[in-house]
């Protein structure tokens, strides 16, 4: 079983392409029950999932701590548009155990947060480099690895970076609600309230408003928005929104 966590398309991609080299089922995170699953030595357990500030999101990591393992093979694929960090050892120390872990560099849904890394081009360049990435770590989980952690940690010192980087992600000084807006654009069709893996956002007079003061920053809401009516302060102004599903038409 492979579980996974998607704002904008890249993990969900990456969980659906393993799945079918492996013969294996998906499951999304934000719709699943961690205890409605059983596992033994004869299976093995996969977790996809973004890299935020060189963690994994708070609903990942909270997700894998729930699972109960019973000795199957266990492994985790992270995505990231700059560097992981250590964001793979850090769930399997805190959240469950992994056998191994591999990366893989996707384009930045994170444009409109003002922290643009690619454009139109590096993009498309990113999904096609992509994929023959996926394939070799297809072929590498059915060797089941052992204690393998492949991905590329930043130039840095990559415990440091997390503690640093995840622990401004932890505080919530990052993941503050004020700054989003939503233009007359809106038509009310609630898929930012939908698409919120923090719960964040309620419809109130057929409009999206911001209930909680944090969330987890992952752009969904923005990025998925089909008239591009929710605003990050100024910084999503003018800036190219980014899914999977809309890029991967290029290829």
């Amino acid at each position: 079983m492979i579980f996974y966590f998607s704002a904008t398309g890249n993990t969900k991609w990456i969980a659906e392409t393993i799945a079918k080299g492996l013969g294996e089922e998906t499951a999304d995170i934000l719709k699943s029950d961690p205890a409605a699953y059983t596992f033994g030595p004869e299976d093995s357990i996969g977790i996809v999932f973004p890299v935020y500030y060189c963690v994994p999101p708070d609903r990942v990591m909270e997700f894998a701590k729930k699972l109960a393992p019973n000795g199957a093979y266990t492994y985790a694929v992270c995505d990231y548009s700059n560097y992981a960090g250590h964001a793979l050892q850090d769930l399997s120390r805190e959240g469950m155990a992994l056998h191994n872990g591999y990366g893989v560099l996707m384009p930045d849904d994170t444009s409109v947060f003002g922290l643009t890394l690619d454009d139109e081009n590096s993009t498309l360049r990113k999904l096609r480099e992509a994929q023959p990435r996926v394939q070799e770590i297809i072929q590498r989980l059915k060797l089941r690895e052992e204690q393998v952690f492949d991905a590329w940690e930043g130039e840095q010192d990559p415990e440091e970076q997390t503690q640093i980087l995840g622990g401004l992600y932890h505080s919530g000084e990052v993941t503050k609600t004020e700054v989003f807006s939503v233009t007359d654009a809106c038509i009310g069709c609630g898929l930012c309230q939908g698409n919120c893996p923090a719960e964040a956002i309620e419809m109130q007079d057929g409009k999206p408003v911001w209930a909680k003061t944090h969330c987890a920053m992952c752009a969904a809401c923005i990025n998925n928005c089909p008239v591009e009516a929710i605003e990050f302060a100024d910084k999503s102004q003018g800036v190219y929104r980014y899914t999977y599903r809309k890029f991967a038409k290029q290829i």
